[in-house]
């Protein structure tokens, strides 16, 4: 992971009319995970500690609130094409970070084709990794059209900054977005359709048990019609009563979903929607 500061390679005076011709000809997958990101800058993120004893896998904290999914705008550079991805480097004008897109079907490579140097974009995805070696995961790539939203994007991270720092005071860390410990917590009943809910499709076991077909089923079921149509997604619930399996599995199958950019949570801890839009 890359950070750095370089303000001068971010000005307004870049932000020209021919960025926002190739965005209006363009249409781009629909944003996915923004009802459960957090604004922030390159800054922020590099500032950013790790909770628990810093293991792989333990989220990262900003401003005392662990983080998942994450929201930056900036300007793209260095952007490399390769058959499974597109890397490139956000520069926000408080230091640059790199992320990787990965590119799973038409609608990814069309939406990264989109994307160019020196074009301002908003970036949907997540951070992962290690205190000294952070990962970051983009979901959703969209080129902004309005300058005004770089504006906006800055002052809604001075806000979270601010409700943060004055509510963290004596309270444990609180979560914004990410897998939860435990199954138990929050609803199901609000956000799941009601056609699998009255009676869902038990997963058949026709595979050889490796972790690999758990994870392709467990992404099956977000992929599910239904579920797609929903704006929440799916309970973790939901799903781990579809299988005959200890629910830490289960747990363990989500999680690598949400890793490699298949399925983000929503609305809280418990509720992920596939990435895939079709």
């Amino acid at each position: 992971m890359m950070f750095g500061s370089q303000p001068d390679s971010f000005s307004p005076s870049q932000f020209t009319s021919s960025q926002n011709a190739a965005a209006d000809s363009t249409t781009p997958s629909k944003m996915r995970g923004g009802s459960s990101t957090m604004p922030l800058t390159v800054k922020q993120i590099a500032d950013a500690l790790q909770s628990g004893t810093g293991e792989k896998g333990a989220p990262f904290l900003v401003d005392g609130v662990e983080i998942s999914n994450i929201r930056l705008v900036g300007m793209v550079n260095g952007k490399a094409e390769r058959t499974t991805d597109v890397s490139f480097t956000l520069d926000d004008g408080t230091g640059r970070i790199d992320f990787v897109r990965w590119v799973n079907d038409a609608s990814d490579s069309a939406e990264t084709a989109a994307i160019q140097n020196g074009m301002y974009v908003s970036v949907i995805g997540s951070l992962k990794g290690l205190q000294e070696r952070k990962r970051a995961t983009a979901f959703a790539i969209r080129p902004v059209t309005d300058f005004n939203e770089v504006t906006l994007h800055f002052i809604q991270c001075v806000r979270m900054h601010i409700e943060n720092t004055k509510s963290k005071v004596g309270s444990p860390a609180r979560t914004i977005s990410a897998v939860g410990a435990s199954f138990s917590n929050g609803s199901s009943e609000s956000s799941t359709p009601t056609s699998l809910k009255s009676n869902p499709a038990p997963v058949t076991s026709g595979t050889n048990g490796s972790e690999t077909d758990l994870n392709k089923q467990v992404l099956n079921i977000f992929r599910e019609p239904a579920y797609l149509e929903s704006e929440h997604g799916v309970h973790i619930d939901e799903v781990v009563k579809r299988f005959k399996l200890p629910a830490e599995k289960i747990k363990e199958a989500i999680e690598y979903n949400v890793d490699v950019g298949h399925i983000y949570s929503t609305i809280d801890d418990y509720h992920f929607k596939s990435a895939f839009t079709d």
